[in-house]
């Protein structure tokens, strides 16, 4: 169990035995802002402490280990820590998609629509490849939560849109080398696609189990409408304006994500 589910199991645990926070403290002898920290959810206590809190109130720590979240029970502290890194490094390069998203952008319009190559080819490559990777990334931590968190539709989301990412970047880059075909049908298939994944993908986020608030249900009601707008393709350029908030609120999710994990981490090593 970790913090503030742990608090609250502490404080109900110290009513259902009567005992005030300074009769508690005498108990265990310990500061008594430990203990008001530790039931506001503020601290995770150490092994010895936890174990000392537990004695007093009759509780077994194995018993209370039961009582953790299912998507935890079944993951050991080694693929947690694993996870935990991995989902950093997802947000980090969600940051990264984000930012040059819009640099993207202006060199994609000024190509396509103004039939003007803004960059030399190597650097426009070099450009598509590290935002393509920089997505990959990104999504990649979603596949990973979708594992953690049984969400099998996320990790189906997530899979789409990077082989989408793939495809179409991979087409973008390539097609400098030789003069693209009907671009207005390569542009628009795009669209479909992306709009097809972001729709699967933002379903999954509303689904997304955790305490994490309402950004999952926010994140994945922006992602929904974009997909709709983008499958619509002639209303893509406002699909895009609501993926701007559905990609801040799925970095700061995973950033979430990854401090859940770190606390799970962090529990599990204070008990070893």
């Amino acid at each position: 169990m970790k913090q503030p589910e742990l608090g609250r199991k502490i404080l109900e645990l110290r009513k259902q035995k009567g005992f005030t926070q300074e009769e508690l403290v005498e108990q265990c002898n310990i500061n008594v802002r430990t203990i008001q920290r530790i039931e506001a959810g503020e601290v995770m206590p150490r092994s010895f402490t936890l174990k000392t809190i537990l004695n007093v109130l009759g509780e077994d720590l194995e018993k209370l280990q039961e009582s953790e979240p299912s998507f935890f029970k079944n993951i050991d502290l080694k693929e947690i820590a694993f996870s935990a890194f991995y989902i950093k490094l997802a947000w980090i390069c969600g940051i990264i998609y984000f930012l040059s998203g819009f640099v993207e952008f202006a060199v994609d319009y000024a190509r396509f629509y103004e039939d003007e190559l803004i960059l030399p080819k190597a650097a426009y490559i070099s450009m598509k490849f590290i935002i393509m990777l920089a997505f990959i990334y990104f999504s990649w931590g979603f596949v990973l939560s979708g594992k953690i968190f049984n969400n099998y539709l996320l990790k189906i989301g997530a899979y789409f849109l990077i082989g989408t990412t793939i495809l179409f970047y991979g087409y973008d880059m390539v097609s400098l080398y030789f003069e693209p075909f009907y671009i207005e049908y390569v542009i628009t298939i795009q669209s479909i696609f992306c709009g097809i994944g972001s729709v699967i993908f933002g379903l999954a986020l509303m689904r997304l189990k955790g305490n994490f608030g309402k950004i999952p249900e926010i994140a994945g009601g922006f992602q929904v409408v974009s997909g709709i707008l983008f499958t619509l393709v002639f209303m893509a350029w406002l699909g895009l304006a609501f993926l701007i908030p559905a990609t801040i609120l799925q970095i700061i999710l995973l950033y979430k994500i990854e401090d859940l994990l770190k606390t799970e981490r962090d529990f599990r090593q204070s008990l070893s």
